[in-house]
């Protein structure tokens, strides 16, 4: 097992951050050597990635992304540049959804009245079923985006998508659309393009014959272990497969329809898994990257949500959805050899200064805070300024923590203690008052704040300036590890 490597590096700037965990200087001590085995070179010759290279290898299901997303694939191509490892990302097109919805922020009312800000959004499939299953989409583009630069964007996405009509998918429409979209916001020195696979081809890969082969060889066995490694990492969001006597679910779908007949896949069980052709079946999330981490790659780049591996980060750091993936495969098939995994996401917010007095909307957090102290002052008179009553409420709380339950001397503490708040309410009405009036003001707010605050509006909506700074702080991070 590999030494740990020093913990997260974290950049921000105004409305941009970014998130490197670990640090960039450390992900080219942890890229590995490409493996020697028949099943890793077989299986990247089939995704055609080269044999000879380590490869570093993202992935997302396919759509235009957020900005955390973008932080992804970037810091895969400055990785690439410094270390002379090949890139690779793969578009899981078998989540049944991904991509279905383009959600935007809209302005609602009218310029004589108070208007405010909505979530819409552009309507490009059906959320239960695979992007691989969907035929491509011809949306026409709203005008109501709340920004001049998210009108430019919901333009560029009906040409983008209405160009890339013809792929055989809404998955592969989308994709092409994403990677046309991230070329139109760069240069042509800047452009280098991190070759792409889909993840249902990864049923063409020996990997792929290999795991599958292994869970029908033992389902049951598999199925346990899978639900003792999530049960292992409870935050990580992985639901435990479902066993019974008859049937046990495995993390596979069946691929039951196509664009030209949409329509929901199908979950695998063990009393099906046998009949099935390995051409019908698709992998799901913990298995595809497990068999990426495996035999398709020698370092892997997530998001927050798959996390650090253990050689990626400190043990505080050690979260995400992939842990359970690491858990698994170890306890079920021995494997010790997966690639380390890495971090990078960052948070870029859209600038709604352009919109009358937005500029003085407060955060999501002021708001809680305000609401908060609002709150806790009716409680603490020292919120109100009141010192000496607020010390003599937290010497009669100690007092009666101190004493056993339902006592009569813990009672007359209670009485005293409240007589003691009330009394402070009363003499400071005016000050709590005003607390709460603020707190309401800033309440009626919210709603606003919340879309400005969102960090998940696709990079479409954004000012080419601020992508192009985003990019400036990777590169930036890779290039003062190379030093």
């Amino acid at each position: 097992m590999m030494a740990a490597v020093p913990s997260s590096a974290v950049s921000e700037t105004g409305n941009r951050s970014l998130t490197l965990q670990p640090e960039a200087a450390a992900w080219a001590r942890l890229l590995r050597q490409p493996p020697e085995a028949m099943t890793a070179r077989g299986t990247r010759e089939t995704l055609g990635l080269p044999t000879d290279l380590p490869i570093v290898m993202g992935g997302h299901q396919p759509g235009l992304w957020h900005p955390g997303i973008l932080a992804k694939h970037l810091s895969i191509r400055a990785c690439c540049a410094r270390t002379g490892a090949a890139g690779a990302w793969v578009v899981v097109d078998q989540s049944p959804g991904a991509g279905a919805a383009v959600a935007y922020p809209a302005l609602a009312g009218s310029p004589d009245d108070s208007q405010h800000l909505t979530r819409e959004t552009v309507l490009l499939g059906t959320a239960e079923v695979p992007p691989a299953a969907q035929r491509p989409a011809r949306p026409l583009a709203p005008n109501d985006g709340a920004l001049g630069t998210v009108r430019d964007g919901l333009s560029r996405l009906a040409q983008l998508l209405a160009s890339h009509a013809a792929e055989p998918s809404l998955a592969r429409q989308l994709h092409a659309a994403c990677v046309g979209a991230l070329a139109s916001t760069e240069s042509a020195a800047e452009q280098t393009p991190v070759p792409s696979f889909f993840a249902t081809d990864l049923r063409r890969t020996p990997a792929f014959a290999e795991l599958v082969g292994a869970m029908r060889d033992d389902p049951a066995r598999c199925a346990q272990l899978y639900n003792e490694a999530a049960a292992a990492f409870p935050d990580s969001g992985v639901r435990a497969l479902t066993i019974t006597d008859g049937a046990i679910e495995l993390p596979l779908w069946e691929r039951t329809t196509t664009p030209e007949r949409p329509g929901p896949w199908r979950t695998v069980t063990s009393d099906r898994l046998a009949d099935l052709a390995d051409e019908s079946i698709v992998l799901r999330g913990l298995p595809m990257t497990g068999l990426l981490r495996r035999h398709a790659c020698d370092l892997f780049v997530h998001g927050t949500g798959g996390g650090a591996s253990e050689a990626g980060a400190d043990a505080r750091a050690q979260t995400g959805y992939d842990r359970v993936t690491e858990r698994w495969f170890e306890s079920w098939l021995g494997a010790t050899d997966l690639a380390p995994s890495v971090v990078a996401t960052a948070t870029l917010r859209l600038d709604f200064s352009e919109l009358p007095g937005k500029h003085q909307t407060p955060r999501p957090q002021t708001i809680a805070s305000a609401r908060a102290l609002a709150h806790r002052a009716a409680h603490d008179p020292a919120l109100l300024g009141d010192e000496s009553r607020g010390e003599a409420k937290r010497e009669l709380a100690a007092r009666i923590d101190a004493l056993p339950r339902h006592s009569p001397e813990r009672r007359e503490l209670y009485r005293e203690m409240h007589e003691l708040r009330e009394a402070a309410v009363r003499s400071h009405a005016d000050e709590l008052t005003a607390l709460r009036a603020r707190a309401a003001r800033l309440a009626a707010q919210l709603h606003d704040a919340e879309i400005m605050d969102d960090r998940t509006w696709s990079f479409l909506f954004h000012d080419p300036s601020s992508l192009a700074a985003l990019r400036a702080d990777i590169e930036r991070a890779f290039a003062q590890a190379a030093r």
